[in-house]
């Protein structure tokens, strides 16, 4: 046997003793992966010094701020790796975003940060620290789908909130539209949002676009192919801009226009600061999600707003250009009232560029777009930023998912034990990587699921579409196999010479189902009626 066959006959069986290796540590409650479970058995010691030395500076911290730390997670919309100035775009792309760029460079930046393909998916991801899949709610929902985010399910927001933490959401929910989805039904003490994605904001007022020859929004081609009177036809609400507090009923506070579409943005800054500002002196941390739908591609900001090095003909890119100002805001106002340092800000992305208005749109350098399971549709950029606790400059290539930063907020707010233990949690903690810097990551391996039907549910939703497990994704319904550090792009297919993975991924593939037959998915149905949401009207002028 040659040398080089040798070495992958030896990389095979590495790889399935990983994969099949059933040793378990004690420190995690709540249900895993097996992978992850034999990879923390492998790296045990360690794991529990670092557990120990991290436990030491969080105390540390709460002894002089008298309280757990802050978290604001910060959830952009369609950004694709390559965009950002940081991330190989800025103005080589026509997108500058220097405050954004000083955000990375002052904290820690992902290179190898993965969200879901599309936007329902990353955010119940996020909410719940599990693959969508899991919950049921693996599509892109639109106006009148009964399916959401249902009680059952345990969110960052109640995890925090029994934690002792003031919780607050503003900006895209996208969680369904029933009272049970709603945010203050799901752990937020205050909400200020929207049900929908950006491309619904022109359907309210859709009338009077049939009053012009050019149906058109702004300098986008949205066609508005519907009836004139969406909700008197089909019987399905469209509801503004909501506000709520936990245990009331939320209510309207102004209509989905494209005057204010361009303005949302601001006002979810504007509001969420307000909330930092009144509970920064509390006897409770706080916690506060910001997901701003501004910077999709539905309209075109007015043309003052663009400043040199903006692509004007991308109605996008001016809409970051706001954004990112606003981030900036954000930070100086943690500065101002002196908590940045007790603060935790992660800002991301919840999946890759959407091409369908292109050039008006987001863009990457990699293979893919939103909706796949290749690099560009879930591989984007994150940015961590915690002065005293995260050093700056670093560019980690260890993967993360975005289910992780449930699992982490649990750590870092002392409510680890409050995970549920009677389902699989996906996410793994992550305080490692945030404190140690490379190499800490606990996470080897990610299951990716893209847009598609799945043949055993008989409906659209998700499929799984690739396995990552260290350098090597393996795309098995389509028989692509590639090395991501030599070949990030996915250009380069080399099936044949990874078939020494063949039957380790498939053994992945199979740890995985066997966990969701012990564990089944949550199934939730498409209703025949539209649903019934509690909601205070806007009363027309």
């Amino acid at each position: 046997m040659t040398n080089r066959f040798k070495r992958l006959a030896l990389q095979t069986v590495g790889f399935a003793a990983i994969l099949l290796g059933f040793a378990s540590v004690p420190g995690y409650a709540y249900e895993p992966e097996q992978l992850f479970r034999t990879h923390q058995a492998k790296n045990a010691e360690t794991w529990q010094q670092q557990d120990r030395e991290i436990n030491q500076r969080l105390e540390a911290l709460e002894k002089r701020y008298g309280k757990k730390p802050n978290i604001v997670y910060i959830l952009a919309d369609d950004i694709g790796w390559g965009e950002l100035g940081s991330y190989l775009g800025g103005k080589v792309r026509g997108t500058p975003t220097p405050n954004l760029d000083e955000l990375a460079n002052q904290g820690m930046k992902f290179l190898s940060f993965y969200s879901e393909p599309i936007c329902t998916p990353t955010r119940v991801a996020l909410m719940t620290g599990r693959l969508p899949i899991r919950t049921g709610l693996d599509i892109v929902l639109f106006p009148g789908q009964s399916r959401g985010m249902v009680a059952e399910e345990y969110t960052i927001g109640e995890l925090l909130s029994d934690a002792g933490y003031a919780t607050a959401m503003f900006g895209k929910w996208h969680l369904g539209e029933q009272n049970q989805h709603q945010p203050t039904n799901q752990g937020f003490d205050y909400a200020y949002y929207t049900l929908y994605n950006g491309g619904v904001w022109p359907w309210a007022e859709n009338a009077r676009y049939y009053d012009e020859d050019n149906v058109t929004i702004g300098e986008i081609p949205y066609e508005l192919d519907m009836p004139k009177n969406y909700e008197e036809t089909f019987g399905i609400e469209i509801f503004g801009v909501l506000e709520s507090r936990k245990g009331e009923i939320p209510r309207e506070i102004e209509p989905l226009t494209l005057e204010n579409y361009n303005d949302h943005d601001d006002d979810l800054t504007d509001r969420a600061i307000q909330f930092i500002e009144e509970k920064a002196d509390g006897d409770k941390p706080f916690f506060v999600y910001l997901a701003p739908v501004a910077n999709q591609v539905f309209a075109c900001p007015p043309e003052q707003r663009n400043e040199k090095f903006v692509d004007t003909a991308n109605c996008q890119a001016s809409q970051l250009l706001q954004h990112d100002k606003n981030v900036r805001r954000i930070l100086d106002k943690l500065d101002q009232l002196d908590i940045a340092e007790n603060t935790l800000v992660v800002w991301m992305s919840d999946n890759g560029p959407m091409y369908d208005f292109f050039p008006s749109a987001g863009y990457t350098w990699l293979r893919g777009k939103k909706g796949d399971a290749y690099e560009g549709g879930v591989r984007v950029p994150a940015i961590a930023y915690w002065p005293g606790m995260i050093d700056a400059g670093q560019d980690p290539m260890d993967l993360v998912h975005v289910t992780d930063w449930y699992v982490t907020a649990a750590r870092l707010a002392g409510a680890f034990d409050r995970i549920p233990n009677d389902r699989v949690t996906d996410g793994i903690d992550q305080s490692s990587l945030l404190f140690y810097g490379e190499g800490a990551s606990h996470r080897n391996y990610i299951y990716h699921y893209e847009r598609g039907s799945d043949p055993s549910k008989q409906r659209t939703g998700m499929r799984l579409g690739a396995l990552r497990y260290g350098d090597i994704k393996f795309h098995g319904g389509k028989g692509e196999i590639y090395n991501i550090i030599r070949d990030p792009a996915e250009k380069f297919n080399r099936f044949d010479a990874y078939l020494w993975a063949m039957v380790p991924f498939r053994q992945m593939t199979l740890l995985h189902y066997d966990l969701m037959k012990r564990f089944p998915n949550r199934v939730l149905e498409q209703g025949r009626t539209p649903p019934k949401l509690d909601v205070q009207r806007l009363q027309p002028e």
